[in-house]
């Protein structure tokens, strides 16, 4: 599994034009479907940067951003393979942080990822509020609510 650690993060490497500091990856799986997002912080500047918005960045081909994301996605579907061929349970999320200097932290869950009646949307949001402290633009009133009914949540304890 360490090779594909080190496939995963080169790939990401290969995909983002420019120097940065830190990669954070959320990704989900399941048998017949799965999604991956990442953002990261290019060198000196404190706003991240979202895997999607970097075919936007001037002077970026996006059919190779496109590619390599296709390529991440992949990576991470072959990881979740590697699970069930060595008879270990799947995961159901992951997140994957990555220094630049190759370091890097996986945390997996096993959590029915509906189980708290979570839409893959809200947990995006959910994510981004957790990891990244964005919050939803204010003129998104659902997003705003999800996440002020889930910081309520949280602090009662669930």
């Amino acid at each position: 599994m360490e090779v594909l650690y080190q496939e995963i993060a080169s790939e990401i490497n290969m995909i983002i034009p420019e120097q940065w500091s830190e990669v954070l990856l959320y990704s989900e799986a399941e048998e017949h479907s799965d999604a991956t997002f990442f953002y990261y912080y290019p060198t000196g500047k404190s706003t991240p940067i979202y895997s999607l918005d970097i075919e936007d960045i001037e002077g970026v081909d996006g059919e190779e951003v496109d590619n390599g994301l296709s390529n991440l996605s992949d990576l991470l579907r072959k990881l979740w393979n590697e699970f069930i061929l060595n008879q270990q349970e799947p995961w159901k999320s992951l997140n994957f942080i990555l220094n630049s200097e190759g370091k890097f932290n996986i945390q997996y869950s096993y959590e029915d990822l509906e189980k708290d009646g979570y839409d893959y949307v809200d947990r995006i949001a959910i994510w981004e509020y957790e990891k990244l402290n964005m919050l939803p633009k204010s003129t998104d009133v659902s997003g705003t609510e999800l996440i002020e009914n889930y910081k309520r949540k949280v602090s009662k304890g669930k």
